[in-house]
């Protein structure tokens, strides 16, 4: 078991980066309910939600320099807990409601958090004999392949399903735009370069395929699969491609997060 200082450090970011993307999602919710009320665009409420824009902006960058500190299978469950911010903000600034179950999904969340990172048996650094380049590239090609066939099957049935394709869908580019940063973590330069310019690509994508999804289905069905999906792919491609190791109790704790963020969005009676 490893828990170093630059560990330590990682997680320390990485709750932040967690919290400012949430927090942000929060701001702009507040907003778009501004301009329902208001019927207009226009006032005080575009202010709010660029300010929100702005956050979930800064998050990338601010989870980006915790992936320099720690592995994947430590930084990706701490999505799980930006979630449990969101909930907070919605409950004491929405008027939200908080439910036995979300409460039960928020202790599931805290629970396998704990056992993910305390357990967590890599070392910080990450060299490039670590990492495999073609594993990379070839599950990249044979997820978005199998994905995007999954999505025409759902446009060919008037988005059938949609909340669990596009949702995973956008929940996969995640995964490769965090794994893209971890990678820039490794001390080659022409490595540094190609996956600057990864990490750039796959948030764009990230972003524009879960609008898409948004567009196409409820939140609470969009949500739970998009973080499932961003976090244990994280995590697996972590182990494939970037030599990480991870043993049975972070397993079990991974597995309680990802339950913990079903129970805490897929039960949502209105949408996000």
């Amino acid at each position: 078991m490893v828990i170093g200082e630059n560990i330590v450090i990682g997680i320390s970011i990485g709750l932040v980066a967690y919290v400012l993307l949430n927090l942000g999602k929060g701001i702009q919710k507040m907003a778009i309910e501004g301009f329902k009320a208001e019927k207009k665009i226009k006032g005080k409420n575009s202010g709010v939600w660029i300010g929100g824009t702005i956050l979930t902006s800064i998050y990338m960058f601010v989870q980006w320099i915790a992936l320099f500190f720690a592995p994947i299978n430590v930084i990706a469950p701490l999505e799980g807990l930006g979630l449990i911010v969101l909930i907070i903000f919605s409950y004491f600034v929405l008027n939200e409601n908080i439910t036995k179950i979300e409460i039960f999904g928020i202790i599931l969340i805290v629970l396998g958090v704990i056992l993910a990172t305390a357990f967590n048996p890599n070392p910080s650094a990450v060299q490039s004999g670590d990492f495999n380049f073609l594993y990379f590239i070839i599950i990249l090609f044979i997820l978005l392949l199998f994905e995007g066939i999954l999505i025409i099957i759902s446009k060919m049935s008037n988005y059938k399903a949609a909340g669990l394709i596009l949702g995973s869908t956008a929940g996969t580019l995640m995964a490769f735009q965090t794994v893209s940063k971890r990678v820039t973590a490794i001390p080659d330069p022409y490595l540094q370069i190609i996956f600057i310019i990864m990490t750039m690509i796959m948030s764009v994508l990230t972003l524009i395929m879960t609008q898409f999804a948004f567009a196409k289905s409820k939140a609470n069905r969009v949500v739970p699969c998009f973080t499932s999906a961003s976090i244990s792919l994280s995590i697996l491609l972590g182990i494939i491609t970037l030599n990480e190791l991870i043993i049975l109790i972070q397993v079990f704790g991974i597995g309680i997060v990802v339950l913990g963020v079903i129970f805490l969005t897929a039960f949502r009676k209105e949408s996000e």
